[in-house]
């Protein structure tokens, strides 16, 4: 009413409604990378199995490109990040498969409840299946994970080893850089305070998106990311939708649930019969080379179905930003789409992605 009484004051009565009248300009294009992700995914509601959300539903985001009727290649994002970290993926591999992630409850661009949600790996896993099953609708896929999506897909692989019928054949799975082992881990000082109620709640009243991005910027890209770093300001985005930070010491709880089954987890993984790909950044000091050394010889190294075991000389935590090319070039080679230029080494070059050991 106040800019009302103000148009007519200056233009006019006749001005003033005119003013008011005019159509809204049509919005603008989307020109951050984060927004440009969004604007090309969709949602879907999906309800929580867990008795403990008592049937609550949730609006999951997901996106895919290329032909479905390509091989279809299903990825799943880590903590505390989102499907965005596979944007650089998507614009590699989409000629070659379809390509398909989603935001788990809790993170990205999905539904963040604040309000005593439940999330756990094992709710994660049943919605993957849902994911594949139900929106996907594919009969065979490849599975891709990262962080804690390895924990998801390794309590997925236990699913599809238990299931009297499975309504789809997982072709082959990558796993790459997670605290997959938690005694060998190098929790951070973020993770640890989150990780207990008696600091958590301070901590996240005293952090903001913007600086959660850039601390993550600075210590798990190689080389560190400057502030003004496009994947910094993406991961401001994903972090600031739906207040993404208060749900960080709900989220990170999955950390106890690993550190619970994750024996299990790696003896489903001994037993899988599904091809297994471990790639792994060098510089990752959170999860380091040890863990990746530990899940091979633990769980890979002496199984029946195939396995290899490739470092990445050049790449950080987030091993997908950092050498996404050479990642996207040893996904082809490792699923028959074109063969090693070396027996021990994708290419040359010093930062190609080397292979430690195969069977």
């Amino acid at each position: 009413m106040n800019m009302l009484r103000h148009l007519i004051g200056h233009l006019g009565l006749a001005a003033a409604l005119g003013s008011l009248m005019v159509a809204p300009a049509a919005a603008a294009e989307p020109t951050e990378p984060a927004e440009q992700w969004q604007a090309s995914g969709s949602h879907f509601n999906w309800v929580s199995p867990l008795p403990e959300n008592h049937g609550r539903s949730v609006k999951v985001f997901y996106r895919c490109a290329g032909d479905p009727a390509k091989p279809t290649l299903v990825m799943l994002h880590g903590f505390p990040t989102s499907s965005f970290d596979f944007r650089p993926m998507f614009d590699l591999l989409q000629a070659d498969f379809h390509v398909c992630t989603l935001d788990f409850p809790g993170f990205g661009l999905s539904d963040k409840p604040a309000d005593g949600f439940v999330y756990s790996l094992s709710q994660d896993a049943q919605l993957v299946w849902d994911f594949v099953s139900r929106i996907l609708g594919v009969k065979e896929f490849i599975l891709f994970s990262h962080d804690r999506g390895d924990s998801v897909a390794l309590r997925f692989l236990q699913l599809y080893q238990a299931a009297p019928t499975r309504p789809f054949v997982v072709t082959h799975q990558f796993l790459t850089n997670a605290n997959l082992y938690l005694p060998l881990a190098n929790l951070t000082h973020f993770q640890k305070v989150m990780l207990n109620p008696q600091t958590s709640a301070v901590a996240v009243s005293q952090v903001t998106p913007k600086q959660l991005a850039i601390g993550m910027g600075e210590t798990q890209y190689s080389p560190p990311l400057p502030p003004d770093d496009a994947e910094v300001r993406a991961l401001e985005y994903n972090f600031a939708y739906q207040d993404g930070v208060r749900v960080i010491p709900a989220t990170i709880q999955y950390l106890n649930e690993r550190k619970k089954f994750e024996d299990g987890y790696l003896a489903s993984l001994a037993a899988s019969d599904v091809p297994v790909t471990l790639i792994w950044g060098v510089h990752d000091m959170v999860s380091p080379v040890r863990v990746a050394n530990h899940v091979w010889s633990s769980a890979l190294a002496t199984r029946a179905a195939p396995a290899s075991y490739w470092l990445a000389p050049c790449a950080n935590h987030y091993l997908l930003h950092d050498q996404p090319q050479a990642i996207a070039a040893l996904m082809r080679a490792e699923l028959g789409l074109h063969a090693p230029a070396a027996p021990a080494n994708l290419a040359p070059d010093a930062c190609a992605p080397v292979l430690v050991d195969r069977h």
